[in-house]
């Protein structure tokens, strides 16, 4: 008589669901379920091109609220986007540490490769132009509750983990795709905006890269030369990155969220759009003006 507690025999099923559980994927649909939960328009494995390897690559979320928000419509001439672009990780056998130094209070340094206008740039600084108007008054807001921000990071290897897992390379490459598809994406939506005949509008758009991960996440401060880990579910990372389309260096401030705190997160980010939008709202006339006065110089930079 066969013994009925001897180990069934593993189906394909049984292994394909094995190796599923161990991919990105159902992560990434986990948080693409999440944002429809949250009223986003989600678009998956989003393409764009690489220009450093020169081939076309693809990010895992973009996503674009779809509820307008109230303070909308009183933003004129100002329309007005900030959406989420998103990489998914997962690692069982290391864990991911981010080294924090305080962060400089005014956060828009960070976020320099985040965000175009439609309102053009002038050749020279001008503390009265447009630009450094709305660097000063609306995204000095987005990262401002941060004290600390990461400048460095490694993944290290969980005691007892078995070989193969994730390496540094992982938080790289992430954050390499997230900075890249930024740029890529700014400068799409930049040159369709400039194909668009002139109109009433001018376009504000900001982009925020995030890194939802999977596994064990730290930050790692330094006490009288000690270091001094804590888990966190929440990291902002700095980076920089050589934008081809703009030929300089930018900066990136690049969220590192916990799987476990995503549905947070995005109530911060709900509230980060909000105080981007009454912050434009409280220096509206004054942008309105900045952006007059700065298209007329570069109209006279142009007749020089």
């Amino acid at each position: 008589m066969p013994n009925k507690d001897k180990k069934k025999k593993r189906t394909l099923e049984d292994y394909l669901i094995e190796r599923i559980k161990k991919s990105g994927y159902p992560l990434e649909i986990e948080l693409s379920n999440l944002l429809d939960i949250e009223r986003y328009v989600v678009f998956n494995t989003r393409y764009y091109f690489d220009e450093d390897e020169k081939q076309g690559r693809d990010i895992d979320i973009y996503a674009m609220p779809l509820e307008s928000h109230p303070l909308e419509e009183k933003l004129a001439p100002f329309n007005v986007r900030t959406e989420l672009v998103i990489e998914c990780k997962k690692s069982d056998t290391h864990a991911w540490i981010f080294y924090t130094r305080p962060s400089i209070p005014v956060s828009y340094v960070y976020m320099s490769g985040q965000y175009i206008t439609s309102v053009p740039e002038l050749s020279r600084f001008s503390s009265e132009s447009f630009h450094w108007q709305l660097k000063q008054r609306v995204l000095f807001t987005p990262h401002s509750r941060f004290e600390r921000i990461a400048v460095a990071y490694e993944e290290i290897k969980k005691a007892k983990a078995g070989k193969g897992g994730s390496s540094r390379k992982e938080i790289f490459e992430a954050v390499s795709q997230l900075v890249k598809f930024t740029c890529y994406e700014l400068h799409q939506i930049h040159r369709r905006i400039s194909q668009i005949a002139r109109s009433d509008l001018e376009h504000i758009i900001v982009l925020f890269p995030v890194v939802v991960f999977d596994g064990d996440m730290f930050e790692v401060r330094f006490d009288s030369g000690e270091p001094r880990p804590e888990k966190k579910n929440h990291i902002l990372l700095a980076t920089q990155y050589r934008c081809p389309y703009r030929q300089e260096v930018v900066r990136f401030a690049v969220d590192i969220v916990h799987r476990s705190y995503f549905r947070e997160f995005l109530q911060t980010a709900r509230i980060c759009f909000f105080e981007i939008r009454e912050r434009i709202m409280q220096n509206l006339d004054e942008l309105i003006k900045r952006a007059e006065d700065t298209r007329a110089a570069k109209l006279k930079e142009g007749l020089k």
